[in-house]
Protein backbone atom coordinates (compact mmCIF):
# COMPACT_ATOMS: atom_id res chain seq x y z
CA UNK A 1 0.00 0.00 0.00
CA UNK A 2 2.79 2.45 -0.80
CA UNK A 3 0.72 4.72 -3.16
CA UNK A 4 -2.40 5.74 -0.71
CA UNK A 5 -2.14 7.92 2.45
CA UNK A 6 -4.20 7.12 5.25
CA UNK A 7 -2.04 8.45 7.81
CA UNK A 8 -4.74 10.90 8.93
CA UNK A 9 -7.88 7.79 8.94
CA UNK A 10 -8.48 5.83 12.08
CA UNK A 11 -7.63 2.68 12.07
CA UNK A 12 -10.81 0.69 11.92
CA UNK A 13 -11.19 2.90 8.02
CA UNK A 14 -7.70 2.19 7.43
CA UNK A 15 -8.31 -1.92 8.36
CA UNK A 16 -11.24 -1.66 6.20
CA UNK A 17 -9.54 -0.04 3.38
CA UNK A 18 -6.40 -2.48 3.48
CA UNK A 19 -9.14 -5.22 3.23
CA UNK A 20 -11.22 -3.75 0.59
CA UNK A 21 -7.45 -2.92 -1.62
CA UNK A 22 -6.26 -6.73 -1.24
CA UNK A 23 -9.63 -8.04 -2.25
CA UNK A 24 -9.05 -5.71 -5.19
CA UNK A 25 -5.53 -7.42 -5.76
CA UNK A 26 -7.28 -11.12 -5.95
CA UNK A 27 -9.74 -10.32 -7.90
CA UNK A 28 -7.74 -9.92 -11.35
CA UNK A 29 -6.35 -13.08 -10.25
CA UNK A 30 -9.01 -15.33 -10.53
CA UNK A 31 -10.76 -13.74 -13.24
CA UNK A 32 -7.47 -14.14 -15.15
CA UNK A 33 -7.22 -18.07 -13.90
CA UNK A 34 -10.52 -19.11 -16.17
CA UNK A 35 -8.87 -18.15 -19.53
CA UNK A 36 -11.18 -18.69 -22.75
CA UNK A 37 -9.55 -20.39 -26.07
CA UNK A 38 -8.26 -18.08 -28.10
CA UNK A 39 -10.00 -17.39 -30.91
CA UNK A 40 -8.72 -19.14 -34.20
CA UNK A 41 -6.15 -16.63 -36.38
CA UNK A 42 -7.32 -15.84 -39.34
CA UNK A 43 -5.08 -16.16 -42.63
CA UNK A 44 -4.85 -13.30 -44.61
CA UNK A 45 -6.56 -13.85 -48.11
CA UNK A 46 -4.05 -14.54 -50.78
CA UNK A 47 -3.54 -12.80 -54.47
CA UNK A 48 -5.87 -16.09 -55.79
CA UNK A 49 -8.76 -15.16 -53.23
CA UNK A 50 -8.86 -11.77 -54.17
CA UNK A 51 -8.51 -12.65 -57.86
CA UNK A 52 -11.79 -14.70 -57.75
CA UNK A 53 -13.69 -12.27 -55.64
CA UNK A 54 -12.92 -9.89 -57.86
CA UNK A 55 -14.35 -12.74 -60.59
CA UNK A 56 -17.63 -13.50 -58.88
CA UNK A 57 -17.96 -9.07 -58.90
CA UNK A 58 -17.61 -8.92 -62.55
CA UNK A 59 -19.88 -11.71 -62.99
CA UNK A 60 -22.58 -10.09 -61.46
CA UNK A 61 -21.96 -6.94 -62.75
CA UNK A 62 -22.39 -8.58 -66.10
CA UNK A 63 -25.85 -10.08 -65.21
CA UNK A 64 -26.80 -6.69 -64.15
CA UNK A 65 -25.83 -4.80 -67.41
CA UNK A 66 -27.33 -7.63 -69.13
CA UNK A 67 -30.74 -6.78 -67.35
CA UNK A 68 -30.17 -3.03 -67.49
CA UNK A 69 -29.72 -3.72 -71.55
CA UNK A 70 -33.23 -5.97 -71.51
CA UNK A 71 -35.27 -3.19 -69.50
CA UNK A 72 -34.11 -0.28 -71.83
CA UNK A 73 -34.75 -2.28 -75.09
CA UNK A 74 -38.14 -3.05 -73.72
CA UNK A 75 -39.05 0.50 -72.85
CA UNK A 76 -37.87 1.85 -75.93
CA UNK A 77 -40.21 -0.87 -77.73
CA UNK A 78 -42.78 0.32 -75.83
CA UNK A 79 -42.44 3.93 -76.94
CA UNK A 80 -42.29 3.09 -80.33
CA UNK A 81 -45.37 1.34 -80.04
CA UNK A 82 -47.29 4.06 -78.55
CA UNK A 83 -45.85 6.30 -80.61
CA UNK A 84 -47.16 4.46 -84.02
CA UNK A 85 -50.72 4.12 -82.09
CA UNK A 86 -50.92 7.80 -81.71
CA UNK A 87 -49.64 8.25 -85.04
CA UNK A 88 -52.35 6.64 -86.56
CA UNK A 89 -55.18 8.32 -84.87
CA UNK A 90 -54.04 11.70 -85.04
CA UNK A 91 -55.40 13.43 -88.34
CA UNK A 92 -55.84 17.12 -88.64
CA UNK A 93 -59.16 18.49 -87.66
CA UNK A 94 -60.07 22.00 -88.80
CA UNK A 95 -62.20 23.33 -85.17
CA UNK A 96 -60.77 27.06 -85.08
CA UNK A 97 -63.89 28.08 -86.90
CA UNK A 98 -65.96 26.26 -84.49
CA UNK A 99 -64.59 28.39 -81.76
CA UNK A 100 -64.67 31.94 -83.55
CA UNK A 101 -67.72 32.00 -84.32
CA UNK A 102 -69.04 30.46 -80.43
CA UNK A 103 -67.16 33.98 -79.50
CA UNK A 104 -68.72 35.88 -81.62
CA UNK A 105 -72.33 34.01 -80.61
CA UNK A 106 -71.44 34.72 -76.20
CA UNK A 107 -70.55 38.64 -77.03
CA UNK A 108 -73.86 39.26 -78.50
CA UNK A 109 -75.68 38.12 -75.02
Amino acid sequence: MPNVNMDGLPPEMQARLEQIIEKAKQVPQQQQAPQQPAAPIQKQPTLMDHTIALRQEVAALRQELHAVAQVTDAVGQAVGQLYQTFLGQSEVTDQSGYYETEEQTQADY
